[in-house]
């Protein structure tokens, strides 16, 4: 895996210090899942009806031996989610080759239903935040080696792009994407968001569709990454969904 520069310009952008973005918190030690109070149960009933479920344990996500793990949401409003796989077939300059370009992040996710880059090293994104209606940010994004491996680090910029009619505005939008080598030439990947959709989606939606949005992000990236692999049937049901 080449060395990559602690921060540099990608496909277009401004370059974007590190020491402008506080380090962002690693996945939480100990996932968590909750008992939702009866005052919830009508959120309850949509979550189900959705075929949406909150993951604290090993999952398939996205190809190999995945991980989703879900923070404290009694302790804090909207805490840090994030979801990780190994990907034993897939080499790390691969994924990177891939994420390292932003401005083509709208033809690798379907979660992003627009984008292009602006003024002063920003990304305006479209983001389809299912069931939500769809919702627009501008984001501030920074490359950088942590540790050995490649991170690209995004949180919402404190200049926001003009809202386009029919959008809302995502209210907290922060996260990473982070590549790895498993040692034996293919792939850690993992990716981290904390997110507050705006607009008064109640935070018990959010706690249920949001482990659900990691786990389709890891799935579309596997799929640019490897477009001739054969799709499976079920997470492709849930894709749908």
């Amino acid at each position: 895996m080449p060395a990559h520069p602690r921060s540099r310009t990608t496909s277009g952008f401004v370059q974007v210090h590190t020491d402008l973005i506080q380090p962002l918190a690693g996945p939480p030690a100990d996932a968590n899942v909750e008992v939702v109070s009866k005052h919830a149960s009508i959120w309850l009933a949509m979550a189900a009806a959705l075929g949406v479920w909150l993951v604290a344990t090993p999952a398939v996500a996205g190809g190999g031996d995945c991980t989703v793990q879900v923070g404290d949401f009694d302790k804090e409003p909207y805490p840090l989610c994030s979801c990780s796989c190994r990907w034993a077939d897939v080499s790390p300059d691969a994924v990177v080759e891939v994420l390292s370009q932003p401005d083509r992040w709208p033809a690798t996710f379907r979660t992003i239903s627009a984008g292009r880059i602006v003024s002063e090293g920003r990304l305006l994104i479209v983001y389809l935040i299912k069931p939500f209606a769809r919702r627009q940010v501008t984001i501030e994004l920074t490359t950088a080696e942590v540790l050995g491996s490649w991170r690209v680090s995004w949180r919402k910029a404190s200049k926001q792009e003009p809202l386009a009619e029919g959008l809302v505005e995502i209210e907290i939008f922060e996260g990473w994407w982070e590549v790895a080598s498993d040692g034996n030439g293919g792939s850690v990947v993992t990716t981290g968001t904390r997110l507050n959709p705006g607009h008064d989606v109640p935070q018990i939606l959010v706690r249920k569709t949001l482990p659900m949005q990691l786990r389709r992000l890891l799935r579309q990236l596997r799929r640019a990454v490897v477009p001739n692999e054969e799709a499976d049937p079920v997470a492709a049901s849930e894709e749908e969904l």
